[in-house]
């Protein structure tokens, strides 16, 4: 594969992973809209949160389940144009039992857009620099959100303007699925794959198997802290009084943190080993999550959303280049995907009873501790896989 084709598939599925992930990295100010414009409790903005993304890990669980009996081309169209519709649509209601329904079905739209870039990248040379490419687009994108829309949009339109505006943005990128050859988004065998699987079939079996699992529970429990950290970001923000621009910036430099490291994990690859850029990770992470934690001042708290973002961004092509790596069969990386999301499904909602209106702190703390979780759990799984991937 030549490498502007190559590069034209990472950016496509960095735009469709961009609108499949938008409802979480955009969440401060969709949430954050949704609060002031319908006085919607931190409770209610986790339960949101979590039901969007329980029914986004249930739509990846069906897409795997029915991945060669659906148009591949037709989800990454028709998702996240319905998933915005669906947004715009809860702006009719201000009933929160409305808002949680609504929420489901923008669940059920996005999480099959997002899980269905994941095989096509794994097959890529170098794993680890293509999902970082990949995640460069899914967090530069709603980067540039978070920095015009609490200025622009939110001030003036509230919630109603966000969706409308989160709607166009999502046209846009599912318009980029064009940059996807078929051939690479194929949902039905070749005859070639089709004779082949008259052969055995690759298994993955006892430590193997087990290693997977186990990783893909502890990204699970990662992700529960991180992205609850980051939905809070802004409710945090307001409560130090910080102004809709400061608070448009903060949330702006904090994902292009998150943009930052992703392409530093596209350059670096392997080249720091296997362990190294999780402990790397962890220690930026930390900074960050303190920082964000003591809030000393504006520029401290600013720093410290930049540096969570960076850390946990790093991370996330790895683990997933970890479990592909494992994966034998090329199908259970699809479940990535499904543990981010079930990570975010459980981590609002507990978080959203950790807080109150007033003291975000102990989301703050929630987030560190599954990051220690994850470093040491994906610590000792390391030694593991390298006798595996030798075997």
């Amino acid at each position: 594969m030549s490498a502007t084709r190559r590069w034209k598939i990472i950016g496509a599925a960095g735009c469709l992973s961009a609108a499949g992930a938008l409802p979480f990295n955009f969440a401060p100010v969709i949430f954050g809209s949704a609060a002031d414009s319908f006085g919607f409790l931190p409770n209610e903005i986790g339960y949101m949160s979590s039901i969007f993304l329980f029914m986004f890990a249930l739509s990846i669980v069906l897409t795997y389940w029915l991945q060669e009996k659906v148009s591949w081309h037709s989800i990454m169209y028709g998702g996240p144009i319905l998933g915005g519709v669906a947004m715009v649509a809860m702006a009719a209601s201000s009933s929160s039992t409305a808002w949680y329904i609504g929420w489901g079905i923008v669940g059920l739209c996005f999480g099959p857009v997002f899980s269905i870039v994941v095989p096509i990248l794994a097959k890529q040379e170098e794993s680890a620099s293509a999902f970082g490419g990949k995640l460069a687009l899914e967090t530069g994108i709603p980067a540039l959100l978070l920095l015009t829309f609490p200025i622009l949009v939110t001030p003036f339109f509230g919630y109603v303007g966000v969706a409308v505006g989160s709607l166009v943005a999502l046209a846009f990128m599912a318009w980029s699925a064009i940059l996807i050859p078929r051939s690479e988004a194929a949902t039905t065998p070749s005859a070639a794959v089709a004779a082949a699987r008259t052969e055995e079939k690759p298994r993955n079996t006892g430590m193997r198997a087990a290693i997977i699992w186990i990783g893909i529970v502890t990204i699970c429990i990662y992700f529960g802290g991180q992205i609850s950290t980051w939905i809070f970001v802004e409710r945090s923000a307001k409560i130090l009084d910080y102004g809709d621009a400061s608070i448009g910036l903060l949330l702006f430099l904090g994902k292009s943190g998150a943009m930052v490291g992703a392409i530093a994990a596209m350059l670096l690859g392997f080249r720091l080993g296997r362990l190294t850029p999780h402990w790397l990770s962890f220690v930026v992470l930390m900074t960050g999550q303190i920082l964000l934690l003591l809030a000393p001042s504006y520029f401290a708290f600013m720093s410290g959303a930049f540096l969570f973002e960076f850390g946990w961004a790093f991370l996330v092509p790895y683990l997933m280049a970890d479990v592909g790596e494992l994966d034998v069969t090329g199908k259970l990386i699809i479940f990535v995907p499904a543990a981010q999301a079930l990570g975010g499904a459980y981590g609002p909602a507990l978080a959203g009873n950790l807080v109150t209106t007033s003291d975000y702190s102990n989301v703050f703390i929630f987030g560190m501790t599954t990051a220690v979780i994850c470093v040491a759990i994906f610590t000792i799984l390391s030694r593991y896989r390298v006798r595996l991937l030798k075997s």
